[in-house]
């Protein structure tokens, strides 16, 4: 089996918000073999009624028996969630950790969003496109630092 988690974030008056629905830690969605998941992801929002303007995927794991591939999706701060959601602010939470060559033994979505903020993050330095798209996020992604190769003990590639 395979899914896509979907990350809805939008930012207002300096604060970064996401959206999920309500008795759910987060969006997932079936991803047909085949199918790109990028197309997949997107559909997925705008059958919500909400237009991505950036989607970005973090990453992947498995989740019992299911591999989960992670899409941040940037939506408008207008955008309004189906009835049955609900925004809450985005507070930073410790990754999670595992070693140089397993997984951490368990990753909350709270820890996936996490990583997905310090890729955005990234990607709003590194990627022209991106940063014109979140021209605005710079004060709000300052502190989201990525840590590539951490568990690999601060080696040098």
């Amino acid at each position: 089996m395979q899914a896509i988690e979907i990350l809805p974030v939008f930012l207002r008056k300096g604060h970064l918000w996401s959206l999920c629905p309500e008795h759910a830690d987060s969006f997932v969605v079936a991803w047909p073999v085949g199918a790109q998941p990028e197309k997949i992801t997107e559909q997925a929002m705008v059958h919500l009624g909400m237009q991505p303007t950036v989607l970005h995927s973090t990453s992947w794991r498995q989740a019992g028996k299911e591999l989960v591939l992670t899409y941040i999706a940037v939506v408008p701060p207008s955008s309004v969630p189906p009835p049955s959601w609900q925004i809450v602010e985005i507070a930073r939470s410790e990754l999670a950790r595992g070693d140089a060559t397993a997984p951490p033994s368990s990753i909350g979505v709270a820890q996936v969003q996490e990583h997905a903020l310090r890729h955005l993050a990234w990607l709003r330095k590194d990627d022209p496109a991106i940063a014109r798209l979140l021209d605005g996020w710079s004060l709000v992604l300052a502190d989201y630092v990525p840590e590539p190769f951490r568990a690999l003990g601060g080696l040098a590639l």
